[in-house]
């Protein structure tokens, strides 16, 4: 199964420009935003995705994505996470709620005007789902894949 990137799937079907950044790029609305936000940063590649600038870079030994709207202001923030990484309470409830699903991805999405959520795919014997985890404990399907 593929690996799913949260703003792939909000973007899927919209083309996508890379630009790897270096210091002769002009760079993107937001990179003095980026660059104060996340000093240490290595390893920044970014492309437009949609009506977003999408960040990947390398802070701290975490990979993480940063995504900046058209006026270079940060919307979000995003990781993966390992499965076993997800709130305990929110672990049980996927569970409980679909059981015989095995979970296979998680990602942390900390968003600037709802907050932060957790994107989780789950896998069962006929379909997949990604739910939207939120940290009050809501569980949400915001995709239905067939397997």
């Amino acid at each position: 199964m593929k690996r799913l990137s949260i703003i792939a799937a909000l973007a899927l079907t919209l083309f996508t420009t890379a630009f790897a950044n270096n210091t002769t790029s002009p760079g993107f609305k937001g990179m003095e935003h980026f660059i104060k936000s996340f000093p240490e940063a290595t390893g920044v590649v970014y492309k437009a995705v949609a009506k977003f600038t999408e960040v990947n870079f390398t802070w701290h030994d975490m990979k993480l994505q940063a995504f900046y709207d058209e006026d270079g202001d940060l919307v979000a923030t995003s990781r993966h996470l390992a499965v076993n990484d997800l709130p305990l309470s929110s672990q049980l409830k996927i569970k409980k709620n679909f059981p015989g699903y095995i979970t296979t991805e998680a990602i942390e999405f900390d968003a600037t005007d709802s907050g932060l959520n957790y994107y989780v795919t789950i896998v069962g014997p006929e379909k997949s789902y990604v739910l939207k985890v939120s940290t009050d404990g809501m569980i949400d399907v915001f995709k239905k894949m067939k397997n």
